[in-house]
């Protein structure tokens, strides 16, 4: 891994745990131990083009994990699994990580539209797949359906994390057909 990827890799986990405003550049170069001219020198724009990078980079990671954890399986098991990989996310971080781009997007009123927009990018790609997948086992209005499903999970992880409970996650699956079947 060259040292560009290091500091977008690192970035994108340290925004999981310490969302936008928590994560310092000093703390990324010393992560990484790189001197500040290297993060000019990959990211002229600074910290805020790390940021976007990190976050392309984070959703693409995760968008990886669901779709291991759909493939092969109807719509209902493969969105239980999906549940899973949050639950499994959290459990295994002690409640540290967050989602890689809601950790970034709760923040967007306040930091660059570039930024945000790449946290729409990434969402929006993930319901994309998410209804595509959908579409594939026969789903009707799958569009509407994959971002209903997406609300809902991403409102069970943020109160999973908040509470440091996760059923809120776990409860998403008792609605997982209501949705598929509206």
């Amino acid at each position: 891994m060259n040292t560009r990827e290091k500091l977008v890799s690192t970035t994108s986990k340290l925004i999981r745990k310490k969302g936008y405003f928590g994560t310092g550049i000093n703390e990324i170069l010393k992560s990484v131990e790189v001197p500040k001219g290297s993060l000019y020198h990959h990211f002229p724009e600074g910290k805020d083009q790390l940021i976007q990078e990190a976050i392309m980079y984070g959703g693409e990671a995760m968008m990886m994990k669901y779709g291991e954890a759909l493939r092969g399986k109807d719509a209902t098991d493969g969105l239980s699994a999906m549940i899973d990989v949050m639950v499994d996310e959290l459990r295994n971080s002690d409640f540290e990580d967050a989602c890689p781009i809601a950790a970034v997007a709760l923040a967007a009123g306040n930091i660059d539209e570039k930024i945000r927009k790449a946290c729409d990018i990434v969402f929006k790609g993930w319901q994309s797949n998410l209804s595509g997948y959908l579409e594939r086992r026969g789903i009707t209005n799958a569009e509407e359906k994959a971002n209903e499903l997406y609300a809902m999970f991403e409102g069970g992880y943020v109160l999973s994390k908040a509470h440091k409970d996760l059923n809120y996650l776990e409860m998403q699956k008792k609605f997982i057909k209501v949705v598929l079947e509206a």
